[in-house]
C-alpha cells in the first residue's frame, strides 16, 4: 500500500464526529460544542438506518497525523462527558496533496477513501422532498437538511450528497456533472461543494441512504 501524500504534508482538514445523541441531549452536545469553539451540525438523512445525525465538526491546518490527533482528544473528551461518538469522517479538499486523479490513482487507496459532493437546493413552494430524492435517483446520492435551519417563505433548503468511490477526480467530476445536469431542469441549485474523504470510521450509520450508481450495482 503506498503513502498517500496528505500523510507527509501539511494541509486543510476537517473532520466530523458523529453522536448517537438522544433529542433530549442535542441541546447539551450543542452546547459542549460552542464551549470548546468547535461547530455544531445536526444533519437528518431523508432515510437509513441511523437519520439523525448530530455532528461535532474540528478544522485545522497542518500534518493529517496532528488534525487526527486533536480529532481523537475531541473524541475521548466527549466518551468523559457522557456522549458517544459513532463515526470520524476526516476530509479535505479535492485539489490537495495526493487525492487521486485517476481511476488508478484511486484504487492504490484505503477503501474507506472516496469523493464527496454537496448540492444546496432550494425547494421551491409546492415541491416535495420526495420529488428531489427522485430526480437524483441513480446517481450515488439522497437528500438530506440541517434540523437547526428554518426554512423561509420562498422554500426549503435540502441538501443532495453524492459519493463517488474508487474513481479519481476526473470520474467524480463527471458523475457530478450528471448529477447537476439531473436537477438543472426544475430545481433551484445554490451552491456546489466537492470534498474527499480521507478516512471514514464507520460507514454504516449511514446504511440504506444513498442511492446506488447502477455502474456500482455489480460489485457490491
Amino acid at each position: 500500500m503506498i503513502t498517500p501524500m496528505w500523510q507527509q504534508h501539511p494541509e486543510q482538514f476537517e473532520s466530523h464526529i458523529t453522536v448517537d445523541c438522544a433529542a433530549d441531549r442535542l441541546d447539551r452536545l450543542a452546547q459542549w460544542s460552542a464551549d470548546r469553539g468547535l461547530e455544531f451540525l445536526h444533519i437528518v438523512l431523508a432515510r437509513g438506518r441511523m437519520t439523525s445525525q448530530p455532528m461535532v465538526t474540528l478544522t485545522g491546518t497542518g500534518t493529517l497525523a496532528e488534525h487526527r490527533a486533536a480529532v481523537a482528544a475531541a473524541a475521548e473528551a466527549l466518551r468523559a462527558d457522557g456522549f458517544r461518538p459513532v463515526r470520524v469522517k476526516v476530509e479535505a479538499a479535492p485539489w490537495a496533496s495526493g487525492v487521486p486523479g485517476s481511476d488508478a490513482e484511486a484504487a492504490a487507496l484505503p477503501a474507506d477513501t472516496y469523493f464527496e459532493h454537496h448540492v444546496k437546493v432550494r425547494l421551491r413552494p409546492g415541491q416535495s422532498r420526495d420529488r428531489l430524492a427522485e430526480r437524483v435517483r441513480g446517481h450515488g446520492a439522497h437528500v438530506s437538511w440541517n434540523a437547526r435551519r428554518a426554512d423561509g417563505p420562498d422554500g426549503e433548503q435540502r441538501f443532495v450528497t453524492q459519493r463517488c468511490h474508487g474513481v479519481g477526480l476526473a470520474t467524480a467530476g463527471e458523475r457530478l456533472a450528471a448529477l447537476l445536469g439531473a436537477l438543472a431542469d426544475g430545481f433551484d441549485v445554490r451552491s456546489v461543494e466537492r470534498e474527499f474523504v480521507l478516512h471514514d470510521s464507520n460507514t454504516s450509520v449511514d446504511d440504506g441512504w444513498l442511492d446506488v450508481q447502477p455502474e456500482l450495482e455489480g460489485a457490491r
